[in-house]
């Protein structure tokens, strides 16, 4: 589960802000029953399963999931030799002359295998400049250090294997948590696998959701059944869903050697067909731009759900009915359909879910440039304070008092 994510130096945020999923124990809605469904029992505290980021267009909402989004890409990526020599994905505050001379740093900290482990980098268009590793075992109090890099120089610790030829290997453009999983490093790999598989990071530019996993486990068979029938509960007269093939593809798998290349080349020669009546309809062409994201967000949703994992999704509600946005941000409130304690972290525009009867007031974000610096800043409403210095009450109209 994710705990926080903090960023700073980072497109619109100068100074470092950091987004919590930790529920704050001081506040409980006048419903209790918002409290029973948007909190997981951790060992060590208690969690948010949903958060909903607000703020106005150009605030910066998109630049947090961007962030996220980008530490996710060089955790998987950036030890591969096809990265060699690239410009890291680096994006300094622009309008402040040191923080553009400055490095860009990003942060998280998850529960991944019974441990609570706190992650982070800071990097350049040109290097890595620092990168560090603390993990707190269950039941322990404090965080041990298993690594701490500064430039080429480590530091390590706690139960991590040393490995200096490792280390030497590790390029001046990659992470060492990235490098040392590719050389199949135990306490490396068992990091990067939260990454890999417990975080799904999903831009909604446009409206639009990448229909690759849906795609992925519906062909594999995995969670069929539940896709379909979460595509069905969703009411657009969908009965099945099947996999289109281009007439080429079994050729063009031949000239790609097993592994990243075929599955990029792979996802554009397959296409998803809804089933109304025995009668296919392609998802691209014959549906609404609303209909072909709710399906291509069924798969990703329910792999989180089935899993425990994180789904993060920029522009969540777009080209999508607010009764519909509400019905998906319900399934991981229901204890039925998200019994393993799956996150959502979504950024949106419909005030619709920003009502006191659905989310609680830490699980409520804003993000706000300001006028002077035009820097984002980024916090929650329970922290917000109103004239008087009191913060905002449980009975509040949230929706209306935002606009």
């Amino acid at each position: 589960m994710l705990i926080e994510l903090s960023v700073a130096n980072f497109r619109s945020f100068r100074e470092r802000v950091t987004l919590s999923l930790e529920a704050e124990p001081r506040i409980s809605e006048r419903d209790k029953a918002v409290d029973e469904r948007n909190v997981a029992h951790a060992p060590d505290g208690d969690l948010l399963r949903v958060v909903g980021i607000y703020g106005a267009n150009a605030s910066g909402k998109s630049n947090l999931i961007t962030a996220l989004a980008t530490l996710r890409t060089l955790v998987l990526n950036s030890a591969r030799e096809g990265q060699m020599g690239d410009e890291l994905p680096a994006a300094p505050f622009r309008l402040d002359a040191e923080s553009l001379a400055a490095p860009c740093e990003i942060e998280v900290v998850f529960l991944h295998g019974g441990l609570q482990v706190r992650y982070g980098s800071a990097f350049t268009t040109k290097q890595i400049e620092r990168e560090w590793l603390f993990v707190r075992p269950a039941g322990a109090d404090e965080e041990e250090r298993w690594f701490e890099r500064t430039r080429d120089a480590f530091e390590t610790g706690g139960v991590w294997v040393r490995d200096p030829g490792l280390e030497q290997k590790t390029r001046d453009e990659a992470l060492h948590i990235s490098a040392a999983a590719a050389w199949k490093h135990a306490q490396a790999q068992q990091i990067l696998g939260w990454f890999k598989d417990s975080l799904q990071v999903l831009n909604g530019v446009e409206g639009s959701v990448d229909p690759g996993t849906t795609i992925q486990l519906l062909g594999d068979g995995t969670h069929r059944q539940t896709i379909c029938a979460l595509v069905r509960r969703l009411d657009f007269g969908i009965d099945d869903l099947q996999i289109k093939e281009h007439p080429a593809r079994g050729l063009i798998q031949q000239a790609f050697r097993p592994g990243n290349g075929w599955v990029r080349v792979n996802k554009h020669l397959q296409r998803l067909v809804a089933i109304r009546q025995g009668i296919p309809f392609d998802l691209a062409t014959d549906e609404s731009a609303g209909t072909a994201k709710a399906v291509a967000l069924a798969g990703p949703i329910v792999e989180a759900l089935a899993h425990g994992g994180v789904l993060v999704v920029d522009e969540f509600d777009a080209r999508l009915h607010t009764l519909l946005a509400k019905q998906l941000v319900e399934l991981f409130q229901d204890p039925d359909t998200n019994p393993h304690d799956a996150q959502l972290v979504f950024t949106s525009h419909d005030t619709n879910l920003l009502t006191r009867t659905l989310l609680r007031r830490d699980q409520l974000w804003f993000v706000e440039k300001s006028h002077k610096t035009h820097a984002s800043d980024l916090y929650s409403l329970a922290e917000f304070r109103l004239e008087d210095g009191k913060g905002v009450r449980n009975d509040a109209h949230y929706e209306k008092d935002y606009l």
